[in-house]
């Protein structure tokens, strides 16, 4: 029987998406998506509680959410959860979970949370020597289905 890894969540873009090109010219887009859960205690009480979560994308799609979205924009997002462990400074073992984006879909309006104008196109590679999975090289990221033009995005 095989695992199941899915994830889909809607929620909005805390700030900004940054593009970062890596070792072997690949293009990885990070961004953070707030989502709001309400609910009412049994005493009536009502709660509002907002969860964050850290998220990747690769190759074109990484480019295309990095071009038309910004700080408050609503997104749909559905990929896998992908758990990452290091040593911190202080010797301790730390880990993070974050979400590998497969695919997105924007929602509210064109104008709400778009990518500011003066952003630009491309931002230097950090400095780290990360280098993606082997799926993640092997396909060229999670774009290799996305053969179309910019005519073809939907808004």
């Amino acid at each position: 029987m095989n695992d199941i890894n899915r994830v889909y969540l809607i929620g909005r873009l805390t700030a900004d998406p940054e593009l970062k090109t890596i070792s072997g010219g690949s293009q990885v887009c990070s961004f953070s998506i707030a989502n709001n859960r309400s609910y009412t205690r049994q005493n009536g009480e009502s709660v509002e509680e907002v969860s964050y979560f850290n998220c990747t994308v690769w190759g074109k799609l990484g480019e295309i959410l990095h071009r038309y979205a910004g700080k408050g924009k609503q997104i749909a997002v559905e990929g896998r959860l992908r758990q990452r462990r290091w040593q911190g400074p202080d010797g301790k073992n730390q880990s993070a979970v974050d979400i590998v984006v497969e695919n997105f879909q924007f929602l509210g309006s064109r104008t709400e949370g778009g990518a500011p104008e003066s952003r630009p196109q491309q931002q230097p590679a950090r400095s780290s020597s990360y280098q993606p999975d082997p799926a993640e090289a092997q396909y060229g990221g999670y774009d290799a289905g996305y053969d179309g033009t910019e005519e073809d995005i939907p808004f």
